[in-house]
C-alpha cells in the first residue's frame, strides 16, 4: 500500500509517529492530529479495501507524503511479521512513538452467556494481537522510543466497575493487556533497553466502537478530538522511569 519513496524523507528531523489500527475512531483522530502538526506518519489498516479505511485514505492523500500506509492484521502472527519486515527494510528508520490503538468490543460480552468464540476474539484482538505486534517490532531492532497501548477503565481490577454489565470479555481482555504491558516494561528494564511502556486509558470516547445501547448512564464523554489532542501531551511528556505505568488522557495515573 505504500507509495512514498523513502528519500522524499531525507534530511528531514521529523518525529515519527507509528499508529496501528488508524482506520477510524481514535486511530484515525491520531493521524489527522499528528498530520496538522507536521509529524511524520505510519499508519496500519487490517484490509486495504475496507470501508472504514477512507477516512484514512483521504487523510494520507492530502498531507503532502508525511503519511505512509501498510497493513497490518493483529489477528494474524504472518501479517504483523510482514509489515514489521516491512518497517525494518527502511534505511535509517527511528521510530519515536509507537501508539497501538487495535480493539474491539462486542456487545453483550457476559460471563454466564459468551461463546467459546467470542471470548477468544477479544482476548486475540485486545490483548495477544497488540502484545505481539510490540513484541515484533521491538525484536526488529529498530530504535523505538515509546510504545504506548490502547487500555481502559474497564481492564482496571483496583477499580471495578459492577456497573458494566456486559463487558465481561472485553474488561478480562483489557486486564489482560494491562498485565502482560507491565511484564513488557520489566522485561525491558532488565535488559536495559530503554524503550518506555505506557498503557493508556482515553476516556469515554465517542467512537463507532462505543455507539451501543447500554443500560446505564455513561458519565463525562467526550469526543475523540478532546481525547487525543490530551493523550498526545501525555505520551510525550513521560520519560524512561514512567515504563510500565498506567495513565488517562487527563495524565493522572491510574489503578490497574
Amino acid at each position: 500500500m505504500n507509495q512514498i519513496p523513502d528519500v522524499l524523507y531525507a534530511d528531514q528531523d521529523l518525529t515519527t509517529w507509528l499508529i496501528v489500527g488508524a482506520s477510524r475512531g481514535i486511530g484515525l483522530e491520531f493521524v489527522r492530529q499528528l498530520l496538522q502538526r507536521g509529524e511524520r506518519i505510519i499508519a496500519t489498516v487490517r484490509e486495504p479495501w475496507a470501508s472504514h479505511a477512507s477516512g484514512l485514505w483521504g487523510q494520507a492523500g492530502s498531507d503532502h507524503g508525511k503519511c505512509q500506509m501498510y497493513i497490518c492484521d493483529i489477528l494474524s502472527e504472518d501479517s504483523i511479521v510482514k509489515f514489521v519486515a516491512q518497517l525494518a527494510a527502511m534505511q535509517n528508520l527511528k521510530i519515536d512513538y509507537v501508539v497501538i490503538n487495535a480493539g474491539v468490543l462486542r456487545y453483550p460480552n457476559r460471563s454466564t452467556e459468551m461463546s467459546f468464540e467470542e471470548f477468544a476474539f477479544h482476548l486475540h484482538t485486545n490483548a495477544i494481537g497488540p502484545i505481539i505486534t510490540a513484541q515484533k517490532l521491538l525484536q526488529s531492532n529498530i530504535p523505538i522510543g515509546t510504545i504506548t497501548f490502547m487500555s481502559s477503565d474497564s481492564g482496571s481490577q483496583g477499580n471495578f466497575r459492577e456497573m458494566e454489565d456486559g463487558f465481561a470479555a472485553y474488561a478480562a481482555s483489557k486486564s489482560a493487556l494491562n498485565m502482560a504491558i507491565r511484564h513488557l516494561a520489566a522485561e525491558l528494564k532488565r535488559k536495559d533497553d530503554d524503550t518506555i511502556i505506557l498503557a493508556m486509558h482515553p476516556g469515554e470516547v465517542a467512537t463507532d466502537m462505543a455507539n451501543i445501547a447500554l443500560p446505564w448512564d455513561v458519565q463525562g464523554i467526550i469526543t475523540p478530538e478532546e481525547s487525543v489532542v490530551k493523550m498526545i501531551d501525555v505520551i510525550q511528556s513521560k520519560g524512561i522511569q514512567h515504563s510500565g505505568t498506567f495513565w488517562t488522557y487527563e495524565n493522572k495515573p491510574y489503578v490497574w
